[in-house]
């Protein structure tokens, strides 16, 4: 490979890498739009090789210190986060040299600031594609330094086998690698939770909020959704792979014929939202709010009693989360925020409640005007002469549940979505469902109301994940002495979520990656690390140890660790031996040329004296006016400058070489053979 190739493959592999730095800064989302753009046709442009800037010191310059002034003044009055603007900074000032003359000191440059970004990337956030943005800076700025430095001595005109050069340059990038993992295992550290998790709005925007009120009419197509919406870690934890469990969101209590609204009056913003005394058997469930919730309403599973220790998380940080309780109806976030953590506390049960308000009674009964009698009429020949009101709630569950049919594909509805859903279509999706058995216990005078929230939760690691597909609607009934009570009329089929299973399999694989992320990389730390190495020197386990047992053990090391550290040394010697030999019987290249050129030598019945070099040999031939002089001096100096020199030999100049040696030394060009002795 020649220099203009050599030089443009190098040139290449540092854009790389500052786009891979730039990208996980990008990937955080809190990147301005135009720096964004920028960026991005800088790096086509020098993709490209087209240098605009090479002679433009001065104004580039004068440009640059314009944006910064610009960006630092935005940081200086608060609309613009200040790390934010250091990394938008450093950003330009990639963009600025890669567009630049290329040049050695320009190549340190570009690396330098990519790295700048890489520390801004990681303060900004610390999700699984990181880790891949990082990979790849680091791939691509090694290869750079390395191609550089081999360079180096190589002349301007000379070509340059690439091929053996990336190779020994991608060893020392893989070992790189390796030794950096090693570092962050056992080097003393502190967990990365010391500082604020970033939080940022979701690369495809944000999935499924808690929406503010209900309305029939349209297709279920967010329960085909596999974007992961809530994490949570549970205390007790269940155990099970698939949690059937109920996330209460919203309440809704009052129906006009098309859809569903709130009642609720919000009270004053709190640190701890308390719904109801806690009782014993509360469980614990600590939460995180994903931006691609994008929504205010807490969630928790049923029967919410309290929610505390909220955060707002955004890329300026994490602050402490004020609560609003809107009473009956749901808590919400008055603190702005991306994403949120926090604590709740609810009772795996129906709650005991002692009466119900009269003016909650009154909306949990309220029926819209114009309702279709049918409606009422279904429910009598449903519920019969029973007078439980418990049992009668479960018969008209039953009955919708075994009747009606689920689907996600609906056509318009009119204005009597209700009556179309129950006599007509008889197929509908959760919101009709729930829908549907409000309205016919209100019928039969049983307070009822509407619940939004979620369905289901997939364990992924040690917590469980709540996908947007898992939204669903349901339904509680107030039962005198037994409080609200949670009813669902939709099929089982039609509760969780039913995404395409490709992309679940692929989001499933993306979240398993980034909860060993997590757990392994972000919240990694000092105990872990100790941990870590207490698992390597500990008896296995139900192993006895010295302190329980010594009369048993009398001090001695167990005999199975004794055995797999044999073992380990053996490995660890079987593969360096390995290694050694096969290095040992590798021939340096500039060997197996001189054997070459020997053997031509030795069939022209040429021959060194004892002791003799191929330096002493080529100045005798020299001095005996040999045809091949010449040529053995070139090739000789060849040979020392590759095998001593650092200098490549590649394939095509050693057969040039060779050739003609051979030609020289051929009969027809040579009268002479071996000279005599001087």
């Amino acid at each position: 490979m020649n220099l203009a190739s050599r030089r443009k493959l190098r040139l290449r592999l540092r854009d790389l890498a500052a786009a891979s730095a730039y990208a996980a800064v990008a990937l955080s989302g809190a990147m301005p739009v135009w720096v964004s753009v920028l960026f991005a046709l800088s790096f086509i442009v020098a993709l490209l090789g087209f240098r605009p800037l090479a002679g433009l010191r001065t104004g580039a310059v004068l440009v640059l210190l314009a944006l910064a002034v610009i960006l630092f003044g935005l940081a200086f009055r608060g609309a613009l986060n200040l790390v934010v603007a250091a990394v938008a900074f450093a950003s330009l000032v990639t963009a600025h040299r890669m567009l630049a003359a290329p040049e050695p000191a320009t190549d340190r440059q570009v690396l330098l600031a990519s790295l700048l970004l890489i520390a801004g990337a990681a303060a900004l956030s610390g999700e699984i594609w990181y880790a891949a943005c990082l990979l790849a800076f680091g791939v691509f700025a090694c290869l750079t330094l390395g191609l550089g430095v081999v360079e180096g001595p190589v002349e301007r005109d000379e070509d340059l086998p690439l091929r053996p050069v990336l190779r020994q340059v991608s060893v020392g990038v893989a070992l790189a690698l390796a030794g950096g993992v090693a570092f962050f295992i056992l080097f003393p550290r502190i967990s990365w939770n010391v500082a604020a998790r970033r939080a940022t709005p979701p690369l495809l925007g944000g999935t499924t909020g808690m929406t503010d009120r209900v309305r029939l009419g349209g297709g279920g197509s967010i329960k085909t959704s596999a974007r992961v919406v809530a994490r949570a870690t549970l205390d007790p934890d269940p155990g099970v792979d698939h949690l059937e469990r109920y996330w209460v969101g919203r309440h809704f209590d009052t129906f006009d014929g098309q859809e569903w609204r709130g009642s609720g009056v919000p009270g004053a913003p709190k640190v701890y939202a308390g719904l109801s005394p806690l009782i014993p058997g509360t469980q614990v469930q600590r939460i995180e709010l994903l931006p691609a919730y994008e929504s205010r309403t807490l969630i928790g599973l049923a029967q919410p009693l309290a929610f505390s220790q909220a955060q707002a998380l955004s890329t300026a940080g994490s602050t402490t989360a004020l609560m609003v309780i809107v009473k009956g109806e749901e808590v919400h976030f008055a603190t702005p925020g991306n994403a949120y953590r926090y604590v709740a506390f609810t009772f795996g049960g129906d709650i005991p409640a002692g009466r119900l308000d009269e003016d909650e009674r009154a909306r949990a009964l309220a029926l819209p005007e114009h309702l279709d009698p049918r409606v009422a009429q279904l429910a009598e020949r449903v519920a019969g002469t029973d007078g439980d009101p418990r049992s009668v709630a479960r018969k008209l569950e039953g009955w919708l549940k075994n009747n009606l049919g689920y689907t996600l594909e609906l056509a318009g509805e009119g204005d009597a979505p209700l009556s179309h859903f129950l006599f007509d279509r008889r197929a509908g999706h959760c919101e009709h469902f729930a829908t549907a058995l409000a309205v016919l216990l209100r019928t039969r005078g049983i307070p009822s109301r509407v619940v939004g929230g979620f369905f289901g939760g997939e364990r992924v690691g040690e917590r469980y994940v709540v996908r947007a597909g898992d939204a669903h609607a349901w339904v509680e009934a107030w039962i005198d002495g037994r409080g609200w009570i949670t009813l669902d009329a939709t099929p089982e089929a039609g509760r969780s979520n039913q995404p395409i299973a490709a992309l679940a399999r692929l989001i499933d694989l993306y979240e398993s990656l980034e909860e060993y992320w997590r757990k392994r990389v972000v919240d990694y730390s000092l105990i872990d690390q100790v941990g870590f190495v207490r698992d390597l020197v500990q008896p296995p386990r139900g192993q006895r140890t010295d302190d329980a047992h010594p009369e048993a053990t009398g001090g001695t090391v167990p005999f199975r660790q004794v055995l797999g550290a044999l073992a380990a040394v053996v490995l660890t010697w079987l593969v360096w031996r390995g290694l050694s030999r096969r290095l040992a019987q590798r021939p340096h290249p500039a060997t197996s040329f001189l054997t070459e050129v020997e053997r031509r030598l030795s069939r022209a019945h040429i021959a060194r004296q004892d002791g003799e070099g191929l330096e002493e040999l080529s100045r005798r031939l020299s001095s005996r006016r040999h045809p091949a002089a010449a040529t053995l001096q070139r090739v000789t100096r060849r040979y020392l400058e590759a095998r001593f020199g650092a200098r490549p030999l590649p394939s095509a100049e050693r057969r040039a070489l060779l050739h003609s040696l051979e030609r020289e030394l051929s009969p027809r060009n040579s009268r002479a053979q071996e000279p005599g002795p001087s």
